[in-house]
């Protein structure tokens, strides 16, 4: 089970575009999602898992590497992908659920600055 876990969040993680941040006071950024309830429920990670899924694996690597290292450039069809099939809340919410582990709490402004960026020049590239 607890293998089962920690492959489900590594495979979360890696899959989050996760650029999303939130037009919202910067200090609720990092808080939990509005149903999380401590441990994550199934249901809620049914959820995540449903809006990872929307993401093409590569597409989800690049945009979870532009938003959590800044060290890649998100191209159009993920973009497209972010904006058009994963949208906006999933985003927020598989943001806020990698920004509670342990690994990203230190810098969790510059995520969101990154994750915000990132939303943006996509909704932009796809806009035009």
């Amino acid at each position: 089970m607890a293998t089962f876990k920690n492959n489900f969040c590594l495979m979360l993680c890696f899959m989050i575009s996760l650029s999303v941040m939130f037009n919202i006071v910067l200090s609720n950024v990092a808080s939990a999602p509005s149903n999380w309830l401590g441990p994550v429920s199934p249901s809620y990670e049914s959820y995540l898992a449903n809006c990872a899924s929307n993401l093409d694996p590569i597409c989800g690597r690049d945009i979870y590497f532009a938003v959590f290292y800044g060290n890649t450039t998100v191209i159009e069809d993920c973009c497209d992908e972010l904006v058009s099939d994963v949208g906006k809340v999933c985003h927020d919410d598989m943001t806020k659920f990698v920004l509670t582990k342990t690994k990203f709490k230190s810098s969790d402004v510059q995520i969101v600055e990154r994750s915000q960026k990132v939303w943006n020049d996509c909704v932009a590239v796809i806009g035009s």
